[in-house]
């Protein structure tokens, strides 16, 4: 393992070794750090915030911005127990989910076999689903490759003793992930990041143009009879909720705006439930031809 992804994974294990409530207690000091000193993280978040809510007073987006980058700070503190690594630590961690919301979406969609297609987003902490669904469906999670191979080795070894099978966002991944889609079963992905623009369409989110993947009308186009639900872990005391929500019905539209128009709606929608919990220290519209961040 070279010695950056030898650095990353001591100190994820390190954070392992901590209790839930501790992990959280660091990772609003790691917030803390990044507000106080003005990090890009910080002035991301507040530009993206005054684009998506022009109307919300700069005091309220500013309380919201520090409340955001607290809440990343404590998903980044709880990697290291979301990547349990065993069987046991993974029933650790789904003894920490509190309620499961609309179970009866995932459990309907499950029992159709027709195939399910999960869309997550980075709102609460999407990497303790692994503590829960791959122990209900053969799931596959199509991942963005770590800068780092040693660290990559780690984490897909660390992913995948929970029973979640995981391919890389290239072309074979994608053929990969598409067949299984095919053929019924479950995926999971994150869909709410900025693609390349060959990649993307434009579409609004929160009344912003943006860069959005073609993939996912792609993947409902290759099985039109599955069911797509969006999916989230939302942070509440000791532990999470896991919620489903219905997507917007016209992400099943074959017209491609139309499609990513909607699922950009629903995960709105979703993102509303707790706007602090979302990451909004994305550049989520750096490809726009305003250029938000330039400077920043």
């Amino acid at each position: 393992m070279d010695i950056k992804s030898l650095v990353a994974m001591t100190i994820i294990r390190s954070l392992g070794l901590m209790s839930l409530s501790v992990a959280r207690g660091f990772g609003n000091f790691i917030g803390s750090l990044l507000i106080l000193t003005r990090s890009r993280m910080y002035k991301v978040t507040k530009k993206n915030l005054a684009l998506c809510f022009p109307d919300v007073s700069e005091v309220e987006r500013e309380q919201l911005a520090q409340a955001s980058l607290k809440q990343t700070g404590q998903t980044i503190a709880e990697t290291g127990i979301a990547w349990a690594g065993t069987e046991k630590k993974f029933r650790r961690n789904e003894a920490k989910i509190q309620n499961v919301v609309n179970a009866h979406l995932f459990e309907k969609a499950m029992a159709d076999g027709k195939g399910v297609l999960l869309l997550t987003m980075h709102l609460g902490n999407w990497e303790w689903i692994t503590s829960y669904l791959p122990q209900r469906c053969d799931l596959l999670a199509m991942y963005k490759m770590a800068k780092m191979p040693g660290l990559e080795k780690a984490m897909l070894d660390a992913r995948q003793a929970s029973g979640i099978k995981l391919v890389a966002a290239g072309k074979e991944g994608v053929m990969t992930f598409t067949k299984h889609y095919q053929d019924r079963k479950a995926c999971i992905i994150v869909p709410d990041q900025e693609p390349s623009e060959k990649s993307g369409v434009w579409a609004d989110f929160f009344g912003v143009p943006a860069l959005t993947p073609k993939f996912i009308h792609y993947l409902i186009q290759k099985n039109p009879e599955g069911t797509v639900i969006n999916v989230y872990m939302k942070r509440v005391e000791g532990g999470f909720d896991l919620v489903f929500q219905e997507v917007e019905p016209d992400i099943y539209s074959e017209d491609l705006v139309t499609s990513a128009t909607a699922m950009n709606r629903g995960f709105e929608a979703c993102i509303k439930d707790d706007l602090s919990q979302y990451q909004w220290e994305y550049k989520r519209f750096k490809r726009n031809k305003e250029r938000y961040y330039k400077g920043l």
